[in-house]
């Protein structure tokens, strides 16, 4: 799952990751994660970016990484919640030729529906969870038992209340009592709030509605947890007809049961994906420039799912893309996608790379944009030139949107002498469709700096910077 938040200023942590739904308390699989600031991977170590209490699902930044409040924080990890037994099947194969190979891999996790580990399901419960299909809201039921008289339980018995049967904290033992368990569900959201924490357990007591408004944030409900099944097979391959020409290409099909014990909404458990990229060299020299170029088509059914994220970390951002409708891999919710790519590549052994993409982003239920990306990395005698440029035009059925983002640096050194100039630029204006105002999202800024050093770029002696 992925867990995203912005730094405070100056704050190095703790910084709490939390679950898929939004739990407060994860226990997070040891070496899962990945950490990436503004889009770009960190290191896991007392010595270098960040440590980590699995346990706890916090993080703590360390001092050698100052944390700014631009900064963008994404984490990746799986996280323990084995609510049942588990079963996690995976296999492949391959077969190659001179100018074919082809791979073949399966993958399976599958809950034991009748080894539940973490609740006991009574047949009331499991009809519930049949009933509900995948809907979360309505895996619930009633979380009272009925228990014998103790002093040293808290116990409830039922009044009706109008026309509402309600819980009453009761010590008497001629009533027919219950043991009940409260669930937090949300300011407004519930009939119960706590009354009383000074005993030996929590006493909670019923709040009428006013005006048909709820005034607690407690119900005596239990969370009920459905098993689910993923299955995931792929076959990809590589063609390569001729010496220049480099076709790769990628089908996908997923299996996704959110619920075992129901068939109901079983009509998008299957998915499906497709990739098709083609590469082809215009020119070719060993010692000379060369130049190729690119053609990729990405097609994602909108009930296909993975096990992790299929994009960058920042891909969403690139996009100007709600955040708000990702899945629990880091994808989208938006319909059917179809992302294509073309573009062109200028390399050089010695002297670098530069580059052109376009890129076209289309969501079958309410966006579709287009990027230009510039990228250059080159040395060029005495300088060093690296640019990494892109513009994107996008409109979506609420938003419009244009994205401008440019990072530029160059340097001239001559023996251990060096200077250089940096420069960037960010201009998002994302404009409301309905009444032509600008979002919170929308933002721009400039940056600039010069610097003159000596030294090699390792080791520095003397670095100036304005």
């Amino acid at each position: 799952t992925t867990s995203q938040f912005i730094a405070q200023e100056g704050n190095q942590g703790t910084y709490k990751l939390t679950g898929p739904n939004n739990e407060l308390f994860v226990l997070i699989v040891s070496g899962s994660e990945t950490v990436y600031v503004n889009g770009l991977p960190i290191e896991r170590g007392e010595n270098k970016d960040y440590i980590i209490d699995y346990n706890a699902g916090e993080i703590i930044f360390n001092s050698t990484f100052p944390i700014t409040s631009e900064m963008r924080i994404t984490v990746d990890y799986q996280f323990s919640d084995r609510n049942y037994s588990r079963f996690t099947v995976f296999g492949g194969g391959n077969y190659s030729t001179e100018k074919l190979s082809f791979n073949v891999s399966v993958y399976s996790e599958s809950d034991a529906k009748n080894q539940p580990l973490q609740q006991n399901l009574s047949t009331e419960q499991i009809q519930t969870l049949a009933d509900a299909g995948d809907d979360t809201d309505l895996m619930v039921a009633s979380s009272a038992t009925a228990e014998s008289f103790s002093e040293n339980r808290i116990l409830y018995r039922k009044e009706l209340v109008g026309v509402e049967e309600v819980f009453v904290f009761s010590q008497d033992p001629n009533d027919v009592l219950f043991s009940v368990r409260f669930t937090l569900v949300g300011a407004n959201q519930g009939n119960y709030v706590l009354s009383n924490d000074n005993a030996v357990s929590n006493i909670f007591e019923y709040v009428a509605p006013i005006g048909g408004v709820s005034q607690g944030n407690y119900e005596p409900i239990t969370q009920l947890i459905a098993p689910e099944r993923l299955q995931i097979a792929v076959l990809n391959g590589r063609y390569k007809p001729t010496e220049k020409t480099d076709i790769y290409f990628e089908l996908a099909g997923s299996k996704n049961d959110a619920n075992l014990f129901s068939s109901i909404d079983d009509d998008d458990n299957d998915g499906y994906a497709g990739k098709l990229r083609i590469n082809q060299s215009l020119i070719k020299t060993d010692s000379l420039w060369n130049l190729s170029a690119l053609v990729d088509a990405d097609f994602i059914q909108k009930d296909f799912r993975t096990i992790q994220r299929l994009y960058r970390a920042e891909f969403n951002r690139d996009w100007n893309l709600d955040n708000t409708q990702n899945n629990n891999q880091g994808n989208l919710n938006f319909g059917n996608q179809l992302l294509l790519t073309s573009g062109l590549q200028l390399s050089h052994s010695k002297k670098g790379t530069a580059s052109y993409n376009f890129e076209y982003l289309d969501y079958s239920e309410n966006f579709n944009g287009n990027r230009h990306n510039v990228n250059a990395n080159l040395n060029l005698g005495n300088f060093r030139i690296f640019s990494n440029s892109s513009f994107l035009n996008s409109e979506s059925t609420i938003n419009r949107s244009t994205f401008l983002r440019s990072f530029n640096r160059i340097v001239y050194g001559k023996g251990n002498k060096w200077a250089g100039t940096k420069f960037a630029i960010e201009d998002n204006e994302q404009t409301v469709i309905a009444n032509d105002s600008l979002t919170p999202l929308s933002q721009k800024f400039k940056a600039y700096e010069a610097f003159v050093g000596i030294g090699d770029s390792t080791k520095y002696l003397l670095k100036l910077v304005i």
